[in-house]
Order: structure tokens, then sequence, then C-alpha cells
């Protein structure tokens, strides 16, 4: 017999265990049948994120279940209903906006939606509140938005407004149509004036909030680089992503020795001397997509903000 998970009441991990006469399904299908108040879509883009696991290994969407796999499942309540989020008027830079989409250059220490340990003061929060059709189009957590920043990544993303421009958002995202460009400045000196990483990443299988270069559970990722500006201890890069995995630019800079000044996870955390940023210094500089719509072509940069800012005009100390 299945039961219904209440995603509202459960912590960030559930365990669940195949009967026998659950044996036989694909796994999308048996999560959307079990876990109560979220879609099919959610459930397989948890899978995609890598948070649910067979026999602890990372899940397929079309993995037949056999009696007696375990399946876990990570970071539930970050898929409830959209309904259950509550609107908050936040201050939102929007650059861009029309009756299908917006462009918000979002500001760092804003998480773009909720998340386990962090319901509230998200961009979703601040767009229902604003947009609030955006909420009644029955989508997730994630209502409206295509791709996604890191909560102290600062910079441009896309949100569409309604059902057919998302859906036209998310194709042109997977055939690589919309590119994304980031500003990023790195410790040490980068001798290459461009070049590619081209390296899969997949979940960090020791710690699960982290991504890692592996083969195991991974996808490919592609990050091309183009030095800007080169310093005695430092280099700014222009980045542009041909692929769009999580931490895929932290991920990739600290795989060939030159990890983003001032991140935490990936990087040595070390902050430029004699500066006060608080954050790693990577800013979404630029975005260039076709309007689903009206067919054009959309051209938008955001400067880099006032606190990246300053650390590039102490060259003293770069």
């Amino acid at each position: 017999m299945m039961h219904k998970v209440n995603p509202e009441s459960s912590q960030e991990k559930r365990t669940l265990s195949i009967q026998a006469e659950e044996a036989g399904v694909r796994l999308d299908r048996y999560l959307t049948s079990v876990l109560s108040g979220i879609s099919r879509t959610a459930v397989q883009q948890l899978i995609v994120d890598g948070a649910v696991l067979v026999n602890g290994h990372t899940g397929k969407s079309g993995y037949t279940l056999r009696g007696g796999d375990e399946v876990q499942v990570f970071s539930l309540k970050m898929h409830t209903k959209a309904t259950n989020i509550k609107p908050q008027s936040l201050p939102l830079d929007v650059v861009y906006e029309d009756k299908d989409l917006l462009v918000v250059n979002k500001t760092a220490g804003m998480v773009v939606h909720p998340a386990p340990g962090h319901y509230d003061d998200t961009l979703v929060n601040a767009l229902i509140a604003r947009y609030p059709d955006l909420q009644s189009e029955g989508s997730e957590q994630r209502p409206g938005i295509i791709h996604r920043l890191d909560k102290d990544t600062s910079g441009l993303i896309i949100v569409a407004r309604n059902a057919a421009t998302h859906s036209a958002l998310a194709e042109q995202m997977k055939r690589r149509g919309i590119v994304k460009r980031y500003l990023a400045l790195v410790e040490g000196v980068v001798a290459l004036d461009q070049g590619s990483i081209d390296a899969p990443i997949g979940r960090n299988p020791r710690h699960r909030q982290q991504m890692a270069i592996t083969a195991v559970g991974s996808r490919e990722a592609r990050t091309h680089f183009r030095v800007l500006e080169r310093f005695p201890r430092h280099t700014l890069l222009l980045l542009e992503l041909e692929t769009g995995r999580t931490h895929q630019i932290r991920v990739h800079l600290k795989a060939i020795g030159h990890p983003i000044v001032g991140d935490p996870v990936y990087g040595s955390g070390s902050i430029i001397r004699g500066s006060t940023l608080k954050r790693q210094f990577l800013h979404a500089y630029q975005l260039r997509f076709t309007h689903p719509t009206s067919g054009t072509i959309i051209n938008l940069e955001a400067p880099l903000p006032k606190d990246l800012q300053a650390v590039l005009n102490q060259k003293s100390f770069l």
C-alpha cells in the first residue's frame, strides 16, 4: 500500500522502501504518486538535481523500481506548491519587462527560490508579491524561474510570466540558445588568454550540498573563459556557460587552480587585503536570448555592483 508523504511536515530527507507490489513502476511516476503536493515535473527536476538516490546511487527518471529498493529524497520542501509561498515586498531591480517575461538584476545575498532553511526573503517571494499572476501558473516553488544564480552571485536572471513563455525559454535553454556571460575575479594569474574547461559535474558524494568533477552520476559541463585583465596576484575573467550545471563556474575554476576570490566553498574564502568584500566575486554580467513571442534578440548587460567594482578600484592590492 502506498502512503502519501506530506512535504510540509517532512525533513530534508525521506527514505522510502519499495514493496513487492510497487515494483515495475518508473521512479518518477512512483514518487509523483507517493509525494503530496508535488508535480511530476518537480519530481523530475529533483532527480536531475541529484536529490534522489536509489540504493545509494543517483537515480534516473526512467529507472524501473524493484522490490527491496531504497529510495532517498533530499530537500523535499524545496518543491512544494507556489501557493504555499508567502508574498513579500522586497526591492527588485527589474531591467526588462513586458507581458511575457522579465529580467531581474539580482542582488548578492538574495536566494532565488525557497529552500530548506531559507523559505522567506527570496527572489520568488518578491516576484509573487509584485506579480501575483506568477503564482497562478501552478508551478512549484520556482514560479517563472528559468535558471538560477547562487545566493551570493549577483546579476541577470530571466523570469517567465506565463506557462507558454516558460516552456519556450526552457526549450531555448536546452538548445543552448540563451547566452549567459559572467565576470569573475580569480586567484592567481591565468596564463592562457582564452580557453575552455570541459569536465563533467555531479554531486559530491561526501558533501551532498556541494558539486564536484566526477565521472559518477555526473553531467557534461563546459565553461569558456577569456582574460580581461591581469593583476600581479589575480585575474579578471569573462566567462560564458555552454552548459548550466549547479555551481559550474565555481567548480571549474577551482579545477584549473584559479578559484574565485572570496568563494568560501570552492576557494580559499580569502578576500583582497583592505577590501570589505563579503562574498565571491562572481557576477552574471550579460544575457542574450530570443524573445519567444516577438522573435526579437534581447541583449542585456548589468554593470558590476558597487562592492565588486570597489575591489577592482583597489588595483594596488590586486
